[in-house]
């Protein structure tokens, strides 16, 4: 058994028949004590300590011991002075652990059998045309996604597509890298360039998306090594890709 099934029975007992206040403290810090204990049985605990840990007197104590003692939920020797304190005992069969249990158990069953509904669907009810974000990247529909497209219509379609060039944008920004509107775009245009002088004929539009991407912080960080310079502002670039097919794709 374990301190939780001592917290259940306490809170069983205390709704059928309320615990008075020094009661419930008492209980809970015998719990406790318990536990530092090492579980412990019986384990020691003076009056004194009791009182002074409880803030409490030596007579409310006593009389609290006495009702938990009542209700079957601690057994306890009294001390015998200074170097024999009162000696205490939690009480929780596992016969009463068992029958607590299903009895919880049951209860919860009954609850939950009668607050939800009688049936429930057998999927979530996605929006159409919802979009589902990967990290800050965007997937695009998967019919296009294994279609390789020429390097002219990729090109064009980035360069036409104002929300994506928005996001990478803020993407190279958060990698201190600033290009404004124009900017961006050369900067796009110039990997295309490169590829087509590699001889590459066409890419799948999604992996090009991302490899524009990490072919410009690739070549900040080669051309100014581990500072980039945009629009007059110097800053560290943090390179994550850390193979070549990461920046350039296959073609």
């Amino acid at each position: 058994m374990g301190i939780y099934d001592y917290m259940n029975h306490f809170w069983f007992e205390n709704e059928n028949d309320p615990c008075s206040l020094s009661e419930g403290v008492l209980y809970f810090y015998l719990l406790y004590e318990a536990n530092r204990q090492h579980w412990a049985s019986p384990f020691k605990v003076s009056t004194q300590m009791l009182a002074a840990r409880l803030n409490t007197s030596k007579q409310n104590v006593m009389k609290a011991r006495d009702g938990l003692r009542k209700r079957g939920l601690i057994d306890f020797s009294k001390g015998e002075g200074k170097g024999k304190p009162a000696l205490y005992t939690l009480r929780l069969s596992e016969e009463q652990s068992q029958s607590l249990s299903q009895l919880m158990t049951q209860q919860l069953t009954e609850s939950l059998a009668s607050e939800l509904p009688q049936s429930l669907p057998h999927s979530n009810i996605k929006e159409e045309n919802t979009t589902k974000e990967v990290g800050e990247e965007k997937q695009y529909p998967s019919s296009n996604s294994k279609v390789v497209l020429t390097l002219s219509e990729l090109m064009e379609k980035l360069l036409n597509d104002n929300s994506w060039l928005l996001g990478l944008s803020e993407r190279l920004a958060k990698n201190k890298i600033i290009l404004n509107g124009e900017e961006l775009k050369d900067k796009v245009r110039e990997f295309f360039s490169e590829q087509e002088h590699k001889g590459c004929k066409g890419k799948e539009e999604a992996d090009c998306r991302e490899y524009v991407f990490n072919w410009i912080k690739y070549k900040y960080k080669n051309y100014y090594g581990n500072e980039s310079k945009c629009n007059g502002q110097i800053s560290t670039i943090k390179i994550e890709a850390n193979r070549p097919e990461d920046y350039t794709g296959y073609c």
